[in-house]
């Protein structure tokens, strides 16, 4: 391991047009500003971060050398070790890694060497080398050179370009399957990457929740200045941020945007996650916020559209349902106390007697029919006491 990491063996790993990285600050900065990262996908780029910050912690500062495994690496951040390997070598081609001694495990270990484990594989970080300027004098020969090149070959017609090398033009059936319809891919910007350090930075110092998730988005106290509302929607735009990690590439301000009439038609953070993976029927979307939005701010304003009625006023809001639900729950409740309380007070007004007079007995149901019959067939065959009183 000393061996490996020792500086003539680190100088010769790394390849031509790079350096050693002087420290690992620079180091992770040249992997963060690099071009290729914005085009990455959302969940690819995450994942090369969290490699990014694996490697800041286990790097040793005196080599500035890296070794460990894959499959500790893909342990932690919860990949495959393919994955892992596709990353390590992207950042070959970038440039921002260089092997030093590559990994061997414990089957391929020779026994004349005496070790029965595997070994890991050493990288050093490196970063591209800065073009140099050119010397005046240089430059001024070879302005000559080029010139007299020009007047050698002669004039050039603007209208026709340069004649490709051989292999460089696809054949024109591999253009058929594009369409002058289709979108582009998306050029980072500065703006663009300015705004997600901002987003990142105010997230960064997020100790605790910006904002309570079930509680209306509204200032505490009543007729609150503007300025006072304004923050309480942005630290209810930053918590949903926190929550949904696409909605980071956009800024907070736009977030407010689209969610503050539903802020305003009493919903929650909560009730706005929710919107985002569900249907107002009840239905899960299939394709969660991860991976594939290329445009999240189209993407957010579509998924809270959905929430709304045809007027444009937005729907009850999940727990806005819940709490109206509840509170039809209590008041049948306590409507069927009401009811049972005054069953029970008829009941006994009813029935009330004298403490002196003796209850009644109850003759049994059988009893009773029978009597009702006979007292019928008496009074049809005219033989009812009252008719003996009329016809003595």
């Amino acid at each position: 391991m000393a061996y490996e990491r020792s500086k003539a063996v680190v100088l010769r790993a790394v390849p031509t047009g790079c350096q050693l990285a002087r420290h690992v600050v620079a180091w992770k900065r040249a992997v963060v500003e690099h071009p290729a990262l914005e085009l990455m996908r959302a969940d690819g780029r995450a994942n090369m971060l969290g490699l990014v910050e694996i490697i800041a912690v286990q790097q040793d500062p005196a080599s500035r050398t890296w070794r460990t495994t894959w499959g500790w690496v893909a342990q932690r951040l919860g990949v495959h070790e393919d994955s892992v390997g596709r990353m390590i070598r992207r950042l070959k081609n970038w440039g921002l890694l260089a092997v030093v001694a590559t990994g061997r495990s414990a089957a391929h270990t020779p026994r004349s060497t005496g070790k029965k484990q595997g070994e890991a594989p050493v990288y050093a970080l490196t970063t591209p080398t800065p073009p140099t300027p050119p010397t005046p004098g240089a430059a001024s020969e070879d302005t000559g050179a080029i010139h007299k090149t020009e007047q050698e070959l002669g004039p050039v017609d603007i209208n026709v370009g340069p004649v490709p090398p051989k292999g460089a033009c696809p054949p024109p059936h591999a253009r058929e399957s594009l369409s002058p319809m289709d979108a582009a891919t998306p050029r980072p910007s500065a703006k663009a990457a300015a705004q997600r350090r901002e987003v990142q930075a105010a997230l960064a110092k997020r100790t605790a929740p910006l904002w309570p998730a079930h509680a209306t988005v509204r200032p505490s106290k009543v007729g609150a200045a503007r300025s006072e509302r304004k923050q309480a929607y942005r630290l209810a735009g930053l918590e949903i941020q926190h929550h949904a990690l696409v909605l980071r590439q956009i800024t907070t301000a736009y977030v407010v945007s689209v969610a503050k009439p539903y802020f305003e038609a009493g919903w929650s953070i909560a009730d706005v996650l929710h919107a985002l993976d569900w249907t107002p029927t009840g239905v899960r979307y299939p394709h969660d916020a991860v991976a594939g939005i290329t445009h999240p701010g189209a993407w957010f304003t579509a998924r809270l559209r959905a929430w709304t009625h045809a007027d444009g006023t937005p729907h009850r809001s999940p727990d806005q349902r819940a709490a109206a639900e509840a509170e039809q729950r209590r008041a049948q409740a306590v409507a069927a106390a009401a009811r049972h309380a005054a069953h029970q007070t008829h009941a006994g007004s009813v029935t009330v007697r004298s403490d002196d007079e003796a209850p009644a007995v109850r003759r049994p149901f059988r009893e009773r029919w029978a009597a009702h019959i006979a007292a019928g067939r008496a009074q049809a065959t005219g033989n009812s006491p009252s008719n003996r009183q009329l016809h003595p």
